[in-house]
C-alpha cells in the first residue's frame, strides 16, 4: 500500500522559521545518527543525519514575523506578511499563522498540528475572518492548494520533514557553496546527494539532488525533478544566524524553474515566548477569538 508521504518541499523549513530550529551549536553538531568512521558517510546516512538536525525543535514557544515576496509567472509581484506562533510539546508541533498583510486578508488564520506520532498525518485548518468560519483541509485538493498564492502548498507549510523516509540517497561527492553564515558570506563544503523515491511512498518529485553542509548537516539547497525528469523546483536556504543556540536560515527561496515563479521567505523578527503560548489558541474552535496583540504582535485589522 502506498503511503501518503510527507511532501518533499517541507525541506523549506517553515517550521524552522517559526520555531528556530537547526543544528545545535556545539554538542548538537556531533550527536545523533552514526556515520562511517573509515570514510565518508553514505548518502542514506547523510539524509538521516540531516533529518535529525532539521527536525530538532526545542520544546517551548516561538513567535516570528515572516515576509513572503511572491513573483508570479506573469511577472507581477506581491508581498505578504504573517505572524507565526509555534509551540512544541510531547503531543507534537503546533503552528498558527496569522495573516497581517495585505490588509484585505488580515485576520485570516492557518492552523496546523503535526503529531509526535510519525504514523499520524498532519491536520490543517483555515479560518476566514470575513466569514467567521473554520474549515479543516481534508481533501487532497484543499491540502495541495497554494498557500496564500505562493509557491508553497498548504500541506507544505506545517510540520517537519524527513527525506530519509521518502528517498534513498547516493553520495555523489562534495561541492563548495557560497552562503551567508553568521553575517559573513563564506564558502561551505557540502555533501551532494542524489535522491531516488522509495517504491513504497508517494512524493511530488521522484528524483532530485540535495546539498547538505558537511560540518553541521544542515540542508543548504535542493533541486527536484518531476515525473518527466525535468528540473521543476529549486530551493535554497541562506542567511544562517544563531538563535537560541541554534543555526537557522533567515532566507529561503523557492523557485519553479519551469514557469519562472518564485517565493522568497524572509524572517523579520523571531523571539522565544515565556511563559509559553497557551494550548487553547491552537484549538480550531477558538480561532475566531484569537487576538495577536495579546502576545505583543500589532495587527492592522484589530480595532
Amino acid at each position: 500500500m502506498i503511503q501518503n508521504a510527507r511532501k518533499i518541499s517541507r525541506i523549506l523549513l517553515l517550521t524552522a522559521v517559526a520555531f528556530g530550529l537547526g543544528a545545535l551549536t556545539g554538542a548538537g553538531a556531533g550527536a545523533g545518527v552514526g556515520v562511517a568512521q573509515d570514510g565518508p558517510p553514505t548518502g542514506d546516512e547523510i539524509l538521516e543525519r540531516a533529518a535529525e538536525e532539521s527536525s530538532f525543535v526545542p520544546e517551548g514557544s516561538r513567535i516570528s514575523i515572516i515576509e513572503f515576496d511572491i513573483l508570479f509567472p506573469d511577472g507581477t509581484t506581491q508581498t505578504r506578511t504573517f505572524a507565526f506562533f509555534g509551540k512544541r510539546d510531547d503531543t507534537g508541533e503546533k503552528l498558527l499563522i496569522y495573516f497581517l498583510e495585505p490588509e484585505l486578508e488580515c485576520g485570516t488564520i492557518f492552523l496546523s498540528f503535526d503529531p509526535a506520532d510519525p504514523n499520524e498525518e498532519t491536520r490543517l485548518w483555515l479560518f476566514l475572518s470575513g466569514l467567521g468560519q473554520v474549515k479543516e483541509l481534508v481533501s487532497e485538493e484543499d491540502r495541495d492548494a497554494s498557500f496564500a498564492g505562493s509557491n508553497l502548498q498548504n500541506d507544505q507549510v506545517g510540520g517537519g520533514f524527513d527525506l530519509s523516509q521518502d528517498y534513498t540517497g547516493e553520495l555523489l561527492g562534495e561541492e563548495p557553496l557560497r552562503v551567508t553564515w553568521l553575517g559573513e558570506e563564506t564558502e561551505r563544503v557540502a555533501y551532494k546527494v542524489a535522491l531516488t523515491q522509495r517504491p513504497e511512498v508517494e512524493v511530488d518529485f521522484p528524483t532530485g539532488t540535495v546539498w547538505v553542509d558537511k560540518a553541521e548537516f544542515l540542508t543548504l539547497k535542493g533541486e527536484f525533478n518531476n515525473e518527466a525528469g525535468q528540473l521543476e523546483q529549486r530551493i535554497t536556504l541562506d542567511a544562517f544566524v544563531e538563535f537560541a543556540g541554534d543555526l537557522v536560515p533567515d532566507l529561503i527561496v523557492v523557485e519553479n524553474v519551469l514557469d519562472g515563479s518564485k517565493t522568497t521567505v524572509r524572517t523579520r523578527e523571531r523571539r522565544v515566548v515565556e511563559p509559553e503560548l497557551p494550548d487553547s489558541i491552537f484549538e480550531p474552535e477558538n480561532l475566531k477569538d484569537f487576538n495577536p496583540e495579546d502576545f505583543g504582535v500589532d495587527s492592522p485589522c484589530v480595532p
